[in-house]
């Protein structure tokens, strides 16, 4: 059964320009949300901490996850073990968040807002391992035509 609806990948391609800005460099199919391109074509996100963000309830973040100039997801880490993986949500889907220093991998999971601790718990399980390589093979499979050409 498939879990993931939608994959993006985001490299820091330029950390002398912004240390928080990374760039698209793949991305399964286009999520609107997520895809608003600048007036040179450019898909980028920004990562950083953010104190002016409020999360609801009880759940409080540091990070903040930024497209262009509007607030995108708050970034929550539940486990402090694996501070690479973490989740956060847009309208009613759910948006699970694979960090480093270098790439933001950004599983985006419609429909499933409710389902999100869940959905981290089977990411921290290593449950959609075999998912996410498949959207990673397919990075590799364009990163070689690409260099090819």
């Amino acid at each position: 059964m498939k879990t993931i609806d939608c994959y993006y990948r985001f490299e820091k391609l330029n950390p002398e320009k912004s240390k928080s800005r990374f760039d698209l460099v793949y991305n399964s199919e286009i999520y609107e949300p997520v895809h608003n391109p600048n007036a040179k074509g450019e898909v980028f996100i920004y990562f950083g901490s953010n104190p002016n963000i409020k999360a609801k309830g009880n759940r409080k973040t540091d990070y903040t996850l930024s497209i262009r100039n509007r607030h995108f997801t708050s970034v929550f880490i539940p486990d402090i073990t694996k501070p690479n993986l973490a989740f956060g949500d847009f309208g009613s889907d759910a948006i699970l968040i694979l960090l480093s220093e270098k790439t933001i991998e950004l599983l985006i999971c419609k429909g499933k807002k409710n389902l999100s601790q869940n959905l981290f718990n089977l990411l921290f399980d290593s449950e959609l391992d075999s998912e996410i390589e498949a959207f990673r093979g397919q990075t590799q499979k364009l990163k070689l035509v690409s260099n090819a050409m």
